[in-house]
């Protein structure tokens, strides 16, 4: 009995220490000119009451950037560079705490779905790990530093939690790439110079067509998206009546919903598209009072008309690039599975000929706390 005892007390003997581990919580690919794949990772800064590390003494091939560092190394694939970057470092690599997963534009365009097949066979990969796309290199993206936030994983975590109601994970993309019935987008992020430095910020989608990414949907257009994808939180929309000398009225989203109902009248089919949202009025530049029923529905429907022409231009954008973004092919195998198996081969040629109607439904619900404008009695 005290033999067997002795057997379940031996302990976890393939445990890894903390101080042996390089944590990882945020990882770059980017595609160099020469073919090869560089990966970069944000690793967690080693501090040991203060003193420096082995490290943060690190050569050319790192960078600190506040409490993390930036390791990069290049391979063939993906897996040659992770090798290669292990080589360069004292501690095991550690995939179970990463978070954030960013592709370089060149990479997105050309060999992304190869790449991803290295992290996602990983059994410590997370599959809630959240990927970005970033204008031009995610080494570069990576070395800049991150406004308020100590790494690069907490800014684009929270970046994602406050732009997107449904987080875009790497189950959803790896699912969706590659599958013409349904979308295949990522946020794509950029930089903008304030003063003297970089500030990165979500810009707008990268859209997906046949594992390579097709194209950007950026300005009114990502606006325009957000509302077919039910993305928007939070969001702001100026609209401009004719008549008032200060045309100008802002609404704040309080709640949206999207439906898209497939119709089947010829051999191509109609996307009817439903948009409605509730608003509330967040600033009034019009000498008019927000209890005159008759304003309050001019301003719902140049609010209508406004939604509408954003969602209409980014449709078509889409079906420029033959990226189903929006999940019309989705639609249409769930209304009506006989029909999609029928024009599932012809669906790449069709999508780009398929017609959306789009109706908006707005209601105004709050209107602040003053009912008369600023100045007015």
């Amino acid at each position: 009995m005290a033999a067997t005892v002795l057997l379940f007390s031996t302990g976890c003997w393939d445990r890894m220490e903390v101080n042996d581990l390089a944590i990882v919580t945020t990882a770059g690919l980017d595609l160099k000119n020469n073919g090869e794949i560089e990966l970069t990772l944000e690793i967690v800064h080693p501090k040991e009451g203060g003193g420096d590390t082995q490290q943060s003494k690190s050569k050319s091939s790192s960078k600190s950037s506040g409490s993390t560092l930036i390791w990069s190394a290049s391979g063939a694939t993906a897996a040659d560079a992770a090798s290669e970057l292990q080589v360069k470092l004292s501690r095991t690599v550690y995939w179970g705490q990463l978070e954030i997963l960013v592709a370089g534009e060149a990479l997105s365009r050309s060999q992304l779905r190869e790449q991803l097949d290295y992290l996602v066979r990983d059994s410590n990969v997370r599959l809630r790990v959240r990927p970005f796309v970033c204008k031009g290199t995610a080494r570069d993206f990576l070395a800049s530093d991150p406004p308020l936030e100590k790494t690069k994983a907490d800014f684009l975590g929270g970046e994602s939690k406050r732009l997107f109601r449904r987080a875009i994970t790497l189950n959803s993309l790896v699912q969706n790439l590659g599958n013409i019935s349904k979308e295949a987008f990522l946020p794509y992020v950029d930089t903008t110079q304030d003063g003297g430095e970089s500030v990165p910020y979500v810009k707008g989608y990268a859209a997906f067509s046949s594992y390579r990414m097709a194209g950007l949907i950026q300005g009114e257009s990502y606006s325009g998206a957000k509302w077919i994808l039910k993305q928007v939180k939070g969001d702001v929309e100026t609209v401009k009546l004719e008549r008032p000398s200060s045309p100008l009225i802002s609404l704040g989203v309080l709640s949206s919903s999207t439906r898209i109902d497939p119709k089947f009248a010829g051999e191509i089919p109609r996307m009817d598209i439903v948009i409605e949202a509730e608003m509330s009025l967040v600033q009034n530049t019009t000498h008019f009072k927000t209890t005159d029923s008759k304003f309050i529905r001019n301003v719902e429907e140049a609010a209508v008309d406004k939604i509408r022409n954003k969602a209409e231009i980014t449709i078509k954008q889409a079906q420029r690039m033959k990226a189903d973004i929006f999940g019309f092919g989705e639609e249409i195998e769930r209304h009506n599975p006989r029909k999609w198996k029928h024009i599932h081969d012809q669906w790449e040629r069709m999508y780009p000929l398929v017609q959306a109607n789009v109706q908006v439904k707005v209601r105004i619900r709050q209107t602040g706390m003053n009912s008369v404008p600023v100045g007015k009695s």
